[in-house]
């Protein structure tokens, strides 16, 4: 590992902070928004299916009757309420169902009974469930006609009066039971689906802040590049963000000035004029770091080349907006071109700017870029220029950064916020430090920040150009 281990930070515990917490899980919902909404569609359809094809009808009979006692019998409120409790047992006994299935021409009882007293009153509510509309009102019938003769054995002589009778019942809850059973599914299929996204997020362990980056990798951390949507015109025929023909956003600009000071001192310190720009995985954003960092240093009045080592799938050139086919690094390490042939330049920009692009045609011989031709071409590169920059694949995934280790003096790890998983970031670290390269920092890839953090870069920024100005009068 380089001496830049000298910088490392030490980093407290991170606290537990609930706000954060359900922010960051408001901003996973958003992005996974639709699992629980299908999770919630399958479990409710799942649940209309099951009850649909399963649902065993229920209908309920009931009758409002009155309870009148002979002379001398006690009230009739009293005969009612005694009637309401003594009703369990009579019915246990199985002496009113036998009474009710020889009426009825059964071997037992179609369905329930129930009979519950209106307290204060000598009214009963009789109750019969059956699954057959016709055999609930019928048994219903039938006990109005035999209780009284069941129960005089317990309070005496009784009658019953009917006044209120649903006749045959005709809802069966069929459409209520559905409508709940889908209800609830919906509900418990969308729970889950919080619940995995709450395990996701627990699980999926990212860099978020600049705290993270600092506490995950310990190495010097040199700024944060804000979300920067560029707005495509059709005019424009690059396919990325590049500062030198887009109008870019000042917090962007402040941000990326500021990285390039720092990177700058550091490479100065170190006397080195070599630099690689990577990352843990594709879609960080490293080659677009690469290309504004390449242009930023230039427009400083820097001699600058930059390098797209990525055979397999170049960008750079789609990101300077340079849609003639030209040879790239692929045809100069393989003789096919000339570095003077291969070189594009963007001097007539003001800038001293030329770019090797990857290769006309991608390939994934990338062994090529550990070769001697690799070696003699970065040797002659250098000489060309003050800073020449390497844009080369994630270390993470693919060898080709290990190839190019050996070469190049300084690297620039890119990290976009809340994408690449910790342990991949970690194992492309791991990949690089076991050689002899300085790491100039690291920086945090469309990140977000306050205005009251935007004003502590720039001050940032000012003094470090001031103590970059005062390192170069020594």
């Amino acid at each position: 590992m380089s001496d830049s281990s000298a910088s490392y930070e030490h980093v407290a515990p991170k606290k537990i902070d609930i706000v954060s917490g359900l922010y960051d899980f408001f901003r996973y919902f958003m992005r996974m928004w639709w699992l629980p909404v299908i999770l919630a569609a399958a479990l409710g359809a799942l649940m209309y299916f099951r009850v649909s094809t399963s649902y065993v009808p229920s209908y309920k009979a009931e009758a409002t009757v009155s309870v009148s006692a002979e002379a001398g019998a006690g009230s009739d409120s009293a005969t009612a309420e005694q009637l309401g409790k003594v009703f369990p047992y009579i019915l246990s006994s199985g002496a009113l169902s036998d009474i009710i299935a020889e009426d009825l021409g059964t071997s037992s009882v179609p369905g329930s009974i129930s009979v519950t007293n209106v307290e204060g009153t000598n009214l009963l509510t009789i109750t019969v469930t059956s699954s057959n509309a016709q055999d609930a009102y019928n048994v219903l019938q039938s006990v109005i006609k035999n209780y009284p003769q069941v129960s005089q054995y317990v309070v005496g002589q009784t009658t019953m009066d009917v006044i209120d009778d649903n006749g045959v019942p005709t809802d069966s809850g069929k459409t209520v039971t559905i409508r709940g059973s889908v209800k609830k599914g919906a509900l418990v299929g969308f729970g889950i689906g919080l619940l995995i996204i709450l395990f996701y997020m627990v699980s999926y362990r990212t860099i978020r802040t600049s705290g993270d980056l600092r506490q995950v990798l310990h190495i010097p951390y040199l700024g944060t590049l804000p979300v920067y949507t560029k707005k495509k015109r059709r005019s424009d025929p690059s396919t990325g963000i590049n500062i030198m023909s887009d109008n870019p956003q000042q917090d962007y600009v402040d941000s990326l000035r500021l990285i390039r000071t720092r990177v700058e001192r550091e490479m100065e310190k170190k006397h080195t004029k070599t630099l690689m720009v990577t990352s843990s995985v594709p879609g960080e954003g490293k080659s677009t770091v690469s290309v504004n960092l390449a242009i930023s240093m230039a427009q400083r009045g820097k001699r600058v080349i930059l390098v797209d080592c990525d055979l397999r799938a170049p960008t750079d050139q789609g990101i300077f907006g340079v849609r003639e086919k030209r040879p790239g690094l692929s045809e100069v390490l393989t003789g096919k071109a000339t570095l003077e042939e291969a070189l594009y330049s963007f001097e007539d920009k003001g800038i001293s700017l030329k770019v090797l692009f990857g290769a006309e045609k991608p390939t994934e011989k990338v062994e090529m870029l550990g070769g001697s031709a690799m070696k003699d071409l970065v040797e002659k590169l250098k000489g060309m220029a003050d800073i020449v920059i390497f844009d080369t694949p994630p270390s993470a995934m693919l060898v080709d950064a290990v190839y190019l280790v050996r070469y190049i003096e300084t690297m620039l790890y890119v990290v976009r916020c809340d994408y690449a998983r910790t342990q991949y970031i970690l194992k492309g670290i791991e990949e690089l430090s076991e050689t002899d390269i300085t790491i100039a920092g690291c920086i945090l890839n469309g990140g977000r920040s306050s205005s009251a953090s935007r004003l502590a870069e720039r001050r940032a920024e000012k003094q470090s150009e001031e103590n970059l100005q005062e390192y170069g009068a020594k």
